[in-house]
């Protein structure tokens, strides 16, 4: 699930660190994650995650100012991983509590084998 305080950002000069993407945009707030990926073609992106959800607002109301004259303005949207990389993202490293294994094991199976397997439960 997406969390107000994950903010993507695109758009990111190829010679941009992890350390100077964080000091730029800890001066909305305090991140509590950052991550830079770079890409082949040059659209490189990264996350920040804020400790607070109004730090966020703030960056993404504000980050066009981060820029130096020299480099593109970032593109700044709210979301995480899950939300840039829409269902080409698999979370495999995650802590999430969220994960439901009765959810993921009747995922694949049809409607008439998921009903034949209830109504065998009801009867028992």
């Amino acid at each position: 699930t997406r969390r107000s305080s994950d903010l993507c950002i695109g758009k990111i000069p190829g010679i941009m660190t992890r350390s100077e993407l964080k000091r730029r945009f800890s001066v909305f707030g305090t991140i509590e994650e950052c991550n830079i990926h770079f890409r082949d073609q040059g659209d490189n992106y990264g996350f920040v995650t804020y400790r607070y959800t109004e730090d966020a607002f703030t960056a993404i109301e504000n980050g066009h100012k981060l820029r130096r004259p020299d480099e593109l303005p970032f593109d700044l949207c709210f979301g995480g991983r899950r939300q840039f990389c829409k269902s080409n993202y698999a979370d495999l490293d995650s802590n999430r509590g969220d994960y439901d294994p009765v959810k993921k094991k009747f995922e694949s199976l049809d409607f008439d084998t998921l009903l034949k397997q209830a109504q065998k439960s009801i009867r028992r």
